[in-house]
């Protein structure tokens, strides 16, 4: 299981800085939405929501490679990759491979790193 958690940890620090990067500089092109998914899309391209995003990720990608405050990092992760799931589960079923990667992975990370959670559980 050691294993598994440091791959998943170095796969997701490298994920969180891909996507954090491109929250700046926007080098991946993604497919366009439709309906309700390209409203909300709109909604928050127009706030600064995404460069927030880019920020959070960045920095937790530092912490997850760094292993440094890895609880910390995947609590600062963890609701990102629920959102981004869910946003894919009910308004864009077709591109959800990234926030089923993103899910797996900070789920990976959290449980072989379970013992830094125990004070959030009691």
């Amino acid at each position: 299981m050691k294993k598994t958690t440091l791959i998943a940890r170095y796969l997701l620090a490298l994920m969180l800085v891909i996507f954090g990067l491109n929250k700046f500089m926007g080098f991946i092109e993604f497919p366009p939405l439709e309906g309700f998914a390209s409203e909300y899309m709109a909604v928050i391209a127009g706030s600064y929501i995404l460069k927030s995003m880019g920020v959070v990720y960045l920095i937790s990608a530092l912490m997850l490679a760094t292993n440094k405050a890895v609880g910390l990092a995947t609590v600062l992760v963890a609701p990102i990759a629920f959102n981004a799931l869910m946003f894919h589960l009910t308004l864009d079923p077709a591109n959800m491979a990234g926030a089923v990667a993103l899910s797996v992975l900070t789920a990976l990370v959290m449980v072989g790193n379970a013992e830094k959670y125990k004070g959030l559980l009691n």
